[in-house]
């Protein structure tokens, strides 16, 4: 006869497999979960005995999931969110709950949402953890990793149409422009000085605004204009401060940025679409009290616009 379920699976391998392919690391998922290097070693062991797969391979840094580990990780971690459903359902209570919530955005998101949304946490959540993850570069991906459970909310200008992806509107935003002083002498540019203008754009998956600039760039006749696609804006913001180049990125960002590093920021001499910045959630967490309460809290948040991040105290970097 087959031995029962319980017996042959200890759900806190589970856990352990989780841990491990999140953090890629023996060391970080131990802390996590509270065990020495020789019980995370036997445990190991054990989980790879059981699946009959190395699962991880040893890298100079870390590990490195094996190909069926890929395939694991959706069950495992559809299989814990239920779990973790179950043992919350109607009693989750934000102060004592212990919960890791995985969140995809770009750096922008980083940068507008966690500083307000860790305080939050700290006041309200102090056990709960935030891991962001890298949106994906289309919105069919981002609906299986919802589903799935491999991230719990999505927020940015992403716009999935995707059925049984759930959405709602946390702010609208627009686009400004950023550049040196010594670029833009009257702290701004006419539309013929911004088409001479040599540009650095944004390439960042997952979300609308590369596709919103690049039209812009086309519909203007300035797509030769462009010296250099990147993949975080945060990084153009650097190189703005760096050359006389002139960037588009949003609005709110535009003035952190503009603030931190003396930059000018002005508002585009040609026609551009503002977009809406929105929280995504799979429809299979609509009731799940701590998918809820986290929503909730986000919006309650944003809902009103982002705020500005306070300025830190930086040597601000010289015109040239």
């Amino acid at each position: 006869m087959d031995k029962p379920l319980s017996r042959k699976l200890d759900l806190n391998l589970l856990d352990l497999f989780d841990a491990i392919y999140r953090t890629r690391n023996l060391t970080a998922a131990g802390k996590a979960l509270g065990l020495s290097q020789p019980a995370m070693s036997h445990a190991l062991a054990r989980l790879r005995d059981m699946y009959g797969d190395p699962l991880f391979v040893r890298l100079a840094k870390g590990v490195e999931p094996t190909p069926f580990a890929d395939e694991l990780v959706g069950p495992v971690s559809q299989a814990l969110q239920i779990l973790a459903q179950t043992l919350e359902k109607g009693s989750f209570v934000p102060a004592t709950a212990r919960r890791v919530f995985r969140l995809a955005m770009t750096d922008i998101g980083e940068h507008t949402f966690l500083p307000r949304l860790i305080l939050h946490l700290q006041h309200h959540a102090p056990r709960l953890c935030v891991e962001t993850i890298a949106t994906s570069a289309s919105p069919e991906e981002l609906a299986q990793e919802l589903s799935k459970g491999t991230i719990d909310l999505a927020l940015g200008a992403i716009n999935p149409d995707i059925a049984g992806v759930r959405s709602r509107i946390l702010f609208s935003d627009v686009y400004a422009c950023v550049a040196r002083p010594s670029t833009v002498p009257r702290g701004t540019l006419n539309l013929a000085e911004f088409k001479r203008a040599r540009h650095v754009v944004p390439n960042v998956a997952g979300t609308n605004h590369s596709v919103l600039i690049d039209r812009m760039l086309v519909a203007n006749g300035m797509s030769e204009q462009v010296v250099a696609r990147v993949t975080h804006f945060l990084a153009i913001a650097e190189l703005v401060a760096d050359t006389d180049v002139v960037a588009i990125m949003p609005r709110n960002l535009a003035l952190s940025v503009a603030r931190r590093w003396g930059l000018c920021h002005f508002a585009p001499p040609v026609q551009m679409p503002g977009y809406d910045v929105m929280v995504y959630w799979h429809k299979r967490h609509d009731q799940e009290p701590g998918n809820t309460w986290l929503r909730q809290a986000i919006v309650e948040l944003f809902q009103g616009g982002p705020q500005p991040a306070p300025a830190v105290a930086r040597t601000r970097r010289p015109a040239r």
